[in-house]
């Protein structure tokens, strides 16, 4: 690699919703059922929620949780687990296997939302489910009036409506092997439009989720059609090795980048402002920009095991993928809510068994870019330095850059070439401060030792060196000139 490369900024521009740094729980193995929740652990509360697990999410300080799918969505009833454990249903998991405990219900993931800092973010059941029942899941979340399922809330002991913000209109509805009929896109529009009446005639003041894809025509006609009546846009995107060694999920990272740039466009094609919208609907359009919810991303060899991989033991070269997927999210105005998939034990940053938790390594860049990027973003200037690989061409460095209010300037730096070190000339002749994480790229995380090396050193700004394989966030005291 090139020894060292110059690094340029440009001015500050829109700031980072801190939203992109929200995580996801479903019902599918040991993420919820065993892992949040085990009223069996020695580490369970009065509640059943694993005290252990609950410290380990509360650092990653995720500011929203989606939450009951997934696919698992497609079968999912939320009737069936409110109110007291022993008149609530079981219900056979017909997708993932198990069963789906009820004992985690709406309260509960409110509750565990609450315990976070974070907004709870619902999918509905546009599978299996009718508009109906959604429009009543979100009169017992945030009914205020004496109808049946507000006051049904209050019997079970919540007076207060939880006031759950987001609900996603369905989950990959396009996946014709999913439980559903929606994967024709105007199939989708019907039933996402009568969805989203019976949702907002029940609380006008909720943000609804469309369901995007890779395919732009589906965005294109779902966008069409119910712009008026949604606030963001979703999309999901999971890397893999995929066969390709070591930078292979890198590979997949291009199409992270592609996607994001292609929907911004797409995003920007429609009004701020909708002044065309029914006054017959009986709720309001619309207020404000359409942006993008990424709410599923992660790194994910779907094929590695007869488990779909689910239960992956994550290396340090996936957490160099996760900062550099973090940079790119960051990156895109467009993007105003993120949520990596899964929390806890599914393709997760916490690990969870009967002795306790720990943390997968992916968990690390997480924890350092929560503390530290947030920001008005601000644009990078430099060459990157280009590795050939079996997974393709790809570029050794990752950077992103962030303003504070106080004018310092926080540069995440993620050197994606595991052989060779590099040095970062930042035209700034002072000390910065540099928090460095690195490990072997095949090194993985126990709960007996974490393999992350975790360093704070000072370095000049004109001569800031990366380590082969490592993130490192620069703190830049003043405007670089």
């Amino acid at each position: 690699m090139q020894n060292t490369i110059p690094v340029r900024f440009g001015p500050a521009g829109s700031p980072v919703n801190p939203m992109v740094y929200g995580q996801f729980i479903e019902h599918l193995l040991n993420c919820i059922d065993g892992g949040i929740y085990d009223p069996d652990s020695q580490f369970a509360d009065a509640a059943g929620i694993r005290t252990d697990v609950l410290e380990k999410a509360e650092a990653l300080q995720p500011p929203i949780l989606r939450f009951p799918g997934g696919t698992v969505m497609c079968l999912y009833h939320w009737e069936d687990a409110i109110g007291p454990l022993e008149t609530r249903r079981r219900r056979r998991n017909i997708i993932w296997g198990g069963e789906i405990d009820p004992g985690f219900g709406t309260a509960e993931f409110v509750a565990y939302c609450r315990r976070l800092g974070a907004e709870p973010m619902i999918c509905v059941n546009m599978a299996s489910g009718t508009p109906e029942e959604a429009g009543n899941w979100v009169e017992y979340c945030n009914g205020t009036g004496n109808s049946h399922y507000a006051a049904l809330r209050r019997a079970h002991g919540y007076p207060e409506p939880f006031n759950v913000k987001y609900w996603c209109i369905g989950n990959e509805c396009y996946a014709e092997p999913d439980i559903g009929i929606q994967n024709d896109v105007q199939v989708y529009i019907r039933d996402a439009r009568e969805f989203i009446k019976f949702m907002k005639l029940n609380d006008p003041a909720i943000k609804t989720v469309l369901v995007g894809c890779d395919d732009m025509a589906w965005n294109r006609a779902v966008l069409d059609a119910l712009h008026p009546m949604a606030d963001y846009l979703s999309y999901h995107h999971y890397s893999a090795e995929a066969g390709r060694g070591l930078y292979g999920p890198f590979a997949g990272e291009k199409q992270l980048v592609s996607a994001l740039g292609a929907l911004s466009g797409l995003l920007a094609e429609y009004p701020e402002t909708v002044t065309d919208f029914s006054p017959w609907y009986r709720f309001p359009p619309r207020s404000g920009r359409l942006r993008l919810a990424l709410d599923e991303w992660n790194i994910w060899n779907s094929n590695s095991s007869e488990t779909y991989g689910l239960d992956a033991v994550y290396t340090w070269r996936d957490a160099v993928w996760v900062a550099s997927a973090l940079n790119d999210i960051l990156a895109c105005e467009a993007v105003e809510i993120a949520n990596m998939a899964q929390m806890v034990n599914v393709i997760a940053p916490i690990l969870a068994d009967p002795a306790g938790a720990y943390y997968q390594t992916i968990a690390y860049p997480l924890l350092h870019y929560r503390r530290m990027m947030l920001g008005s973003r601000v644009p990078v200037e430099y060459t990157p330095p280009v590795l050939d690989t079996p997974a393709g061409r790809i570029d050794a460095l990752n950077l992103c850059a962030l303003r504070q209010a106080d004018g310092s300037l926080h540069l995440a730096a993620v050197n994606r070439d595991f052989e060779n070190a590099c040095t970062l000339d930042l035209g700034f002749a002072g000390t910065v401060a540099v928090t460095r994480l690195s490990a072997p790229p095949h090194a993985s995380c126990s709960a007996a030792q974490s393999c992350v090396l975790e360093e704070s050193v000072a370095a000049s700004g004109n001569a800031v060196p990366l380590a082969p394989g490592s993130v490192s966030l620069i703190r830049i005291p003043t405007q670089p000139e």
